[in-house]
């Protein structure tokens, strides 16, 4: 298929621009928050299944699974942010 005229007049358009240097990446934070809602359900699912259906056991158990989770997912995106 031709290209019409107008992209023949502006090649430059075409070229991949890189991203400044101050730019954010668009996925800072996300494996933090997506680690920490996993960790958090698995920590209410060992928490249900060991110490039974007691509120103060099943509380402990999602906020040290959301702790962990936090800090799992901050570790992954240090990497990713390093390639």
């Amino acid at each position: 298929m031709p290209q019409s005229k107008s992209r023949n007049l502006h090649p430059h358009h075409q070229q991949n621009h890189p991203a400044p240097p101050h730019a954010k990446p668009k996925q800072s934070g996300r494996a933090a928050l997506v680690a920490m809602v996993l960790f958090a359900l698995l920590g209410l699912g060992i928490s249900y299944f060991i110490a039974g259906y007691s509120k103060p056991s099943l509380a402990a158990g999602v906020v040290i699974g959301a702790i962990g989770g936090y800090l799992v997912g901050h570790q992954m995106d240090k990497s990713l942010k390093k390639k």
